[in-house]
């Protein structure tokens, strides 16, 4: 018998997708913007990957009724993101502006705000594997395609980042560079798996 997969929750991956690809570009234009040699506005920009991640947070929960490990992944991936960016948000600035007396205490915050990073994005990995694989064996022509690139996506951020988790090399770009491609799949054929699952059950 096929799962019923109702529709509200076809609506909820289209949010998961909408909030996942908003966290991309809030990271692509804080790397671009810093790259370009200004300064960008860190308030706005944590700010809303703040609420990206909590609105990917509570969808990911709610898409563990349907696919479990999918599901989880998500929430744990945005979970941990929520947390990572909203340390920087509140913490970094008052710590960097402590003088000597606080830079200890700075430097184990941005240690942690990194691992909370690197596992988050494992985490997403995790799950565009997971995607991928389901439209790897459901689906066909395109998102078959776009599965297999999601699934390679996120071995290569979950071999990465957990690389850079383990060894606290100085992996930050490549590790999240391959963490952000994953996210940007997992978003692109989140709708499409879940949708299979809808058609199928009818």
């Amino acid at each position: 018998m096929t799962q019923h997969v109702p529709a509200y929750l076809l609506r909820i991956a289209q949010v998961t997708a909408i909030a996942l690809t908003a966290s991309v570009a809030t990271q692509i234009i804080y790397v671009t913007v810093g790259n370009l040699g200004m300064e960008p506005d860190r308030q706005i920009i944590w700010s809303l990957e703040v609420l990206a991640f909590l609105a990917v947070s509570i969808t990911g929960l709610a898409l563990v009724r349907v696919r479990p490990l999918i599901g989880a992944a998500i929430a744990t991936g945005g979970i941990l993101n929520t947390i990572q960016a909203g340390m920087g948000l509140v913490m970094f600035a008052p710590l960097g502006d402590g003088g000597e007396a606080l830079a200890p205490v700075f430097s184990a915050v941005l240690a942690m705000a990194f691992l909370l990073y690197f596992a988050g994005k494992a985490a997403f990995g995790i799950a565009a594997l997971a995607v991928g694989a389901t439209l790897w064996k459901d689906g066909n022509g395109a998102t078959r395609v776009m599965g297999i690139l999601a699934a390679l996506a996120g071995l290569v951020a979950v071999v990465l980042n957990g690389l850079a988790i383990v060894l606290d090399a100085q992996m930050t770009y490549l590790a999240g560079g391959a963490g952000t491609a994953a996210t940007l799949l997992l978003a692109l054929v989140l709708v499409p798996a879940t949708r299979g699952i809808a058609i199928k059950a009818t």
